[in-house]
């Protein structure tokens, strides 16, 4: 192109403008479609996954009964008791177990926890009174003070309590 000339525009043929504009169409409409078949698919998903999920120690005057726990795989047992207000959890397979309360660091103890009890869902997180909580994967138990620095972790491979 020299200075002072026109820019040459090519000519398309009015069908194969149409044919253009209609596959640029339909691609978007598929695009849109998809996306939201792919938003919706977890949230359908989630609705039906939360309808069965049990959450343990949760029944009525529960914050006043005592209540035995566990991992999915069963390999941890735990207890918590409303009076004093204490969790003790048992690794099953090398019999440590630790107690944790309100205020101070963790304790070791010699406890055999018989019960299994309710089987925790994979990574829920009970919340007891006074700001203890605990949280599980399949085969770990991790319990803590929520406002202190109190914790234990019972795993297979590693165990400690602070």
């Amino acid at each position: 192109m020299y200075v002072g000339e026109a820019p040459v525009i090519a000519e398309v043929p009015h069908t194969h403008r149409r044919m253009a504009l209609a596959a640029c169409a339909t691609a978007c409409i598929l695009g849109l479609f998809a996306a939201l078949f792919v938003a919706t698919r977890p949230a359908a998903a989630a609705k039906a996954h939360n309808a069965n999920v049990h959450y343990a120690c949760s029944a009525p005057n529960s914050a006043h009964v005592p209540c035995h726990f566990s991992t999915p795989s069963g390999n941890i047992r735990c207890l918590w008791t409303p009076s004093p207000n204490t969790v003790v959890c048992e690794l099953l397979a090398t019999g440590r177990a630790y107690r944790l309360r309100p205020a101070g660091k963790a304790k070791a103890v010699a406890v055999h926890l018989e019960r299994r009890g309710e089987t925790l869902p994979r990574s829920q997180q009970l919340v007891f009174p006074e700001s203890l909580s605990c949280q599980d994967t399949r085969t770990t138990m991790t319990c803590n003070q929520d406002e202190g620095f109190g914790e234990f972790k019972l795993a297979p491979k590693s165990s400690h309590a602070a």
